[in-house]
This record gives C-alpha cells, sequence and structure tokens, in this order.
C-alpha cells in the first residue's frame, strides 16, 4: 500500500518555501463544497514527493515560526493511503462544522493550537471520523514538540458534536489563553489541566464576568480551589461584579489570603 505525505499550510501566515529542499507541490486550497465564499483565505494542501528531502526543512520552517513568537504557517504534516482527490475533499469539507441547533460554522480543526485539544472535547469515533483516511497526524504543539499520532485511516464522515462540545470549542481561546504563561515556563501542562479550566470558565460565563476576566478566575479555579466561587469572600466580589471587575477586586489579594481561601473553601459544597 503506498502512502503519500501532505501538508496543510495557512497562508496568511506567511511564505511556504523550504529551499534549499525542494518545493512541495501545491494541490490547491482546502475550499469546503459547502462553503464556497472561502476560497481566497482558505488553508493549501502540499503534497511532499520528495519527503526523505523535505519533511527536515518543513519542520525547520515550522520551528522558526514557533521561535518568532509567529502563528503556525505549517499546520499539520499527514499521511494517507487515500488518492489526492479523495484527502482533499475531506479536509475540505471538515471545515465545515454543523452548530447543534442550526446553521453551520467554520472549524479551524488543521490548527495545531486547535487540534492539540480535541482529544478532550470529541470521542474517539468523532476523532476518527473527523481525522478520516489519514493514518499518521503530526503536529508541532506549544511546548516545542512534535506530536505524531498513529490513526486508522478510516474513512470519513461529517462529525456532529453536542451542545456542550460546541462550546467547549467556542472557549478554546480562553483555555489557551490560559495555557500560555505555563508553557512559556515550561510547566509540565497535566493532560486535564484544559478540561479543568473549561469547567471554570463556564462558571465564569455563568457569573456574567467579560471576557478579560475570565481567565484569571478559570485560573483561581484550578490553583486555587475548584470551588473557590463558594468561599464567602469571592462570592462578595462576584455579587458586585457590575460596579467593580473580578480582576480590579481581587487585585489586591496576597498568597497569604488565596491560601486562606483554598483551604477555607474546603468546607464549602461544590458546585
Amino acid at each position: 500500500m503506498s502512502i503519500s505525505t501532505y501538508v496543510i499550510v495557512e497562508p496568511s501566515n506567511g511564505e511556504f518555501d523550504i529551499q534549499p529542499a525542494p518545493n512541495p507541490y501545491e494541490i490547491g486550497e482546502l475550499v469546503p463544497t459547502a462553503r464556497p465564499e472561502l476560497e481566497g483565505v482558505a488553508p493549501i494542501l502540499y503534497r511532499l514527493e520528495h519527503p526523505d528531502r523535505q519533511l527536515a526543512r518543513v519542520k525547520e520552517l515550522a520551528e522558526y515560526h514557533r521561535r518568532e513568537g509567529r502563528p503556525p504557517l505549517v499546520c499539520c504534516i499527514i499521511e494517507t493511503p487515500a488518492d489526492t482527490d479523495t484527502i482533499r475533499h475531506h479536509l475540505a469539507d471538515s471545515l465545515v462544522l454543523d452548530k447543534p441547533e442550526s446553521g453551520t460554522t467554520v472549524f479551524r480543526y488543521y490548527d495545531p493550537r486547535v487540534f492539540a485539544h480535541l482529544r478532550w472535547i470529541l470521542d474517539m469515533q468523532q476523532f476518527l471520523a473527523l481525522t478520516g483516511p489519514t493514518t499518521h497526524w503530526t503536529y508541532l504543539s506549544s511546548a516545542g514538540n512534535w506530536v505524531e499520532m498513529p490513526l486508522e485511516g478510516l474513512p470519513g464522515s461529517r462529525v456532529e458534536v453536542t451542545e456542550e462540545q460546541f462550546g467547549q470549542l467556542g472557549r478554546l481561546a480562553f483555555v489557551r489563553h490560559a495555557l500560555e504563561p505555563l508553557t512559556a515556563k515550561n510547566i509540565s501542562i497535566p493532560e486535564d489541566l484544559p478540561r479543568r479550566l473549561d469547567t471554570q470558565l463556564v462558571k465564569a460565563e455563568r457569573y456574567g464576568l467579560p471576557d478579560e476576566d475570565r481567565v484569571p478566575f478559570a485560573l483561581h479555579g484550578v490553583f486555587v480551589s475548584p470551588n473557590f466561587d463558594q468561599h464567602p469572600q469571592v462570592k462578595s466580589v462576584l455579587a458586585g461584579i457590575g460596579q467593580t471587575p473580578y480582576t480590579e477586586a481581587v487585585a489586591d489579594w496576597t498568597d497569604d489570603d488565596w491560601s486562606r481561601i483554598a483551604r477555607e473553601s474546603a468546607l464549602y459544597q461544590y458546585q
């Protein structure tokens, strides 16, 4: 069985030039059948016809963009036994996600900053439907490590998500923002941390916190206590959100204050 290697590139993030290695063959934009208006802004699929000479340079380019603090140009490297038309159509049509109630939205699943979180959001059947006929999916993580995922290479199908999963996808930008300072300090990220952050972000939404206060609140919920919001001192702040922003209200609290709240939060029921 012949295996071909492809790369998904985000052209708005830079020029895909891997010289002195041979430049890959451009297959074309991944324009979904249902969203032809994405032509001109869709990611581009390339085939590596000489992977033994090209892969190292592709990875070097991705690593360079990360070191420079630039958004990903090289989004992923995939291997598949499928023919070019099959993999192109699958990857393109996967860019359209049905909303749980009605309508569709663009699903940037190929972006490594999104793809890295899909294993805790989607179940295995959904994940394999998304990756479809690919046998390996490789991407550069936010920590700078190359993650290679072996897959089953199954025929692809449309991914349907629940209302809860759709909400989790919508909150990924906040989860990523919360993880950024930890990654920058090379702090090991526990596997369950993104999910725990998301749980606290749901609470932040429920309390009506504005966008700029949600990440600080979620980090307190993870690193202080998961039910810190039930502590009377915190509840008082949350009750006054309309008058004083959360971040401003807790700005003067010391490490001792937070340690005391963490200890005392054990007395209150988790909600």
